[in-house]
């Protein structure tokens, strides 16, 4: 019996799947036809309209059918031709944008390479004209043996007060030697390594220099007065002999009495005569040619003002032994000479010399008396 029924389901499962089928496949012949008479009817009235459109056209304008047309389709033909449009500009815009922005990115490092040139050619410039200054400072100095250094260091602050420069021992820089720009004087260098030098400007506080005022010829000893909260590079010169005698715009130059710089190195100048009296005395107040502010290039006067450390050492010569003078002898009157003594307190001493009676003369006798003598007595 089992094997019986299995047959049985078999077949009537076959018969299901058989009638499934056929329903597709009907449904499909239909939707074919449909779609076939629907694309007929579309060609058909397409040539209709073509049609109308040659025959009911009258040569002198526009035909009824044609305006009703026109009217029907004409929003759906602007709609289609902005959609067109704004899809065409969409994609040519972002062609154009890719474009813009590449020649942008372009221009822009054009412009940063230009830029830069363009410092460079002002940096350039206002080296050059630095330098010209300087050369002409270095002819000017022929004779004090200068040489060219950059500075490559300095202390924080506003203010060149100390600062480092690129020229040592090697060069020729050794501590001492004057430091100048075209403007005037700087300082001077305080130490000094194989490759490089430090420099104490006039400004700073432990700075003195004697100095000379050009007109007046009064000597005095200037000294730097700078701080981190100055306005200005001011330096006060005192010890001056007149300074009622000293004007405003008087120069002022080295002395060379320091045996520290070279006489005759220009400084600055007088802007201001102290009416106050200070622990040193009456002063004036210098501005400084150089701009303590701004130092970048300067040059080291090689040439070392002579000290007395410098000097050869002479010989101090050996005193002779003092001789204390000895009197000369007494002479008597019998004709011998008496010797001095030396007493204790440093003097000297004749010894007493007990005086002598004189001869006693006799008395004449009569006899030996002459007239003359006896009248005389008589």
């Amino acid at each position: 019996m089992a094997g019986f029924r299995l047959p049985r389901r078999g077949r009537k499962s076959t018969g299901r799947s058989y009638s499934s089928t056929h329903v597709n496949r009907s449904r499909k012949k239909r939707g074919s036809a449909i779609r076939r008479v629907l694309f007929s009817l579309l060609v058909l009235a397409a040539v209709a309209v073509a049609v109308s459109f040659l025959v009911l056209r009258s040569s002198n304008g526009i035909s009824v059918f044609e305006n009703v047309v026109g009217t029907v389709f004409r929003p759906i033909e602007s709609a289609f031709s902005s959609a067109a449009g704004g899809v065409k500009n969409f994609f040519s815009n972002w062609r154009n944008y890719d474009k813009l922005q590449r020649e942008y990115e372009t221009l822009e490092m054009t412009n940063e390479e230009l830029s830069l040139k363009l410092s460079g050619v002002e940096e350039t410039e206002q080296e050059n004209a630095r330098l010209k200054v300087l050369l002409d400072a270095q002819d000017a100095y022929e004779s004090l043996d200068p040489i060219y250094a950059k500075v490559i260091a300095r202390d924080p602050g506003q203010w060149f007060d100390t600062f480092t420069i690129n020229r040592g021992t090697t060069h020729g820089v050794t501590e001492g030697m004057s430091v100048v720009t075209g403007a005037g004087l700087v300082g001077y260098v305080y130490e000094a390594g194989l490759t490089y030098a430090k420099v104490l400007t006039i400004i700073d506080t432990r700075s003195a220099v004697a100095v000379l005022v050009q007109r007046t010829r009064d000597n005095g000893v200037m000294r730097g007065e700078v701080t981190e909260a100055s306005d200005s590079a001011e330096c006060y010169t005192y010890y001056l002999p007149n300074v009622n005698n000293i004007m405003p715009g008087d120069v002022i130059v080295t002395s060379g009495t320091d045996s520290l710089y070279p006489k005759g190195l220009t400084i600055g100048e007088v802007i201001a005569v102290s009416q106050e009296t200070s622990s040193d005395g009456s002063y004036v107040i210098v501005s400084p040619y150089v701009d303590f502010r701004h130092v970048e290039e300067v040059l080291v006067l090689r040439t070392v003002v002579e000290t007395q450390e410098s000097l050869p050492v002479v010989a101090t010569p050996t005193p002779a032994p003092e001789v204390t003078p000895r009197p000369s002898a007494s002479v008597l009157p019998d004709g011998s000479t008496v010797e001095p003594d030396a007493t204790d307190d440093g003097n000297w001493s004749y010894p007493t010399i007990e005086p002598t009676e004189p001869p006693v003369t006799p008395e004449p006798t009569m006899l030996e008396l002459l007239p003359e003598d006896q009248w005389a007595d008589s």
